[in-house]
């Protein structure tokens, strides 16, 4: 069985790209703190990757934004690419089935034509935050 709940912070700005004629994706990263400390009693984050299709895509693009608390249910899927330099990447991410927005949602306008122009809501995080998840995910 293939199941996992994840509950985080969403890690950096939502871009949704269209695929083919009628499928849109979004990829991004959700910052999930472990329950315990490291020797030093710092928190312990990890950062998990996930890709959210179709409906969820548009659901999180309409609703969410970059620093709100997200749980996503989904499955754990393996891929591999060849990036623009030719190099084969391999990736891990969780594939999203399910999102419960924890926060207030921020509803955001969708815009004219195939893209989605959105005016978007930012959700402040104090500095620290920011510069620790800037680094973790360098």
């Amino acid at each position: 069985m293939n199941q996992v709940i994840l509950v985080g912070r969403i890690c950096r700005e939502l871009e949704i790209k269209k695929v083919g004629e009628d499928r849109h994706v979004v990829n991004n990263v959700l910052a999930v703190n472990r329950t315990y400390k490291d020797r030093n009693g710092d928190s312990i984050t990890d950062f998990i990757p996930f890709v959210a299709w179709n409906t969820l895509a548009k659901l999180l693009m309409r609703y969410a934004c970059k620093g709100q608390r997200v749980v996503l249910a989904g499955g754990m899927q393996s891929r591999k690419y060849t990036d623009s330099a030719g190099k084969e990447v391999y990736v891990i991410e969780c594939n999203v089935n399910e999102i419960t927005l924890l926060d207030k949602p921020h509803h955001r306008k969708i815009g004219e034509g195939e893209g989605m122009n959105l005016d978007r809501d930012e959700m402040t995080l104090p500095q620290e935050v920011v510069e620790e998840v800037i680094e973790k995910i360098k």
